[in-house]
This record gives structure tokens, sequence and C-alpha cells, in this order.
């Protein structure tokens, strides 16, 4: 699953840095070096990987986004970044019996103290909240136990929400 996000980070990354280049002079050429992240993006992936985005309610990630607007400009917004990119991609497919992924867009880090920080110890519940919403109303969480499912969590922390969850 990580490797899936990594991924799809690498391949929105590749994304804005072909745009730049692109806006460079275009009789410059330059050597493309093979496997590259652009391949990713010139290797037309519709019509394999499809992802369905789950369409929660906004306390979930656009009311954290109007309550404090920080967090696009913040060191963490890839979470939001993530969200609005896989909403206008080619792989996002509106029929989940189709999707190979599911993104469950919850703005982790968004939820920022006065100082700017994100408030970690909000994130693992308000994931276990999510997780709660979608295996209650959709039946794809229960199929895999989440095993196709992800968050992205542009914070360090993030890494310990399984291990907290499981501990509760």
């Amino acid at each position: 699953m990580w490797v899936f996000v990594v991924c799809l980070i690498l391949g929105f990354c590749a994304k804005i840095g072909i745009a730049a280049a692109e806006e460079l002079d275009q009789n410059q050429l330059t050597e493309r070096i093979s496997g590259s992240a652009g391949d990713v993006l010139e290797d037309n992936p519709v019509g394999r990987l499809k992802v369905f985005v789950y369409e929660l309610p906004s306390k979930y990630n656009k009311k954290i986004l109007q309550k404090d607007p920080r967090c696009l400009t913040h060191m963490f917004a890839a979470e939001i970044f993530m969200h609005r990119f896989l909403m206008s991609s080619p792989v996002r497919t509106l029929n989940p019996e189709e999707a190979d992924w599911f993104y469950t867009p919850v703005y982790t880090t968004c939820d920022l103290t006065p100082n700017g920080l994100p408030l970690p110890f909000k994130s693992p519940r308000m994931m276990r909240s999510a997780i709660q919403l979608i295996s209650s109303n959709w039946p794809y969480w229960n199929r895999t136990e989440g095993a196709d499912h992800f968050f992205v969590v542009p914070h360090d922390f993030g890494a310990c929400f399984h291990y907290q969850e499981e501990s509760y």
C-alpha cells in the first residue's frame, strides 16, 4: 500500500516537474533517463489503474481546510493536493466495483495549532472514524480489511497510527 502512495506522489510531483519543464524553451533538447518518474505519466495508466475516491462528509476534509486555510501552504499540504489531483485524474473511477484502489480523503495533518503545528493526537481518532464510516456504509473496506485502501498522511507520525489503532 505504501508503495502505491509513494508512486502516486512521485507521479504527482513528476507531473508538476513536466509542466514546469514544458514552460522552458521548447527547442532545448533534454536527455531522458529511462525509468524516470515521468515515464509513469507518459505510459498512460488509464484503462489499467483505477482509483475510487470516497465522498466523505466535509468534517474529514473541506471543513478542516475552511477552518484553517494555512493548510494550503503548509509543508504537509500533500494530502490536500493529492485529493485534488485524484479528483481530476484519469485514473479516477466513479464506479467502485472497477477500482483497484480506494482513496480515503481525510486531512490528518491539516488541523493545526496557532503556531502552525499539526495535532497528531487527533489524527488516529479521525482516521478510525472515517474507517468506521466507510466500513459501515460501503462493502469495499470489509472485502479486504482495507488492504486496497489508502490515506495520505504527509507527516512522519502517520506510521504510528495503525499501532495506536490496534492498542485501543
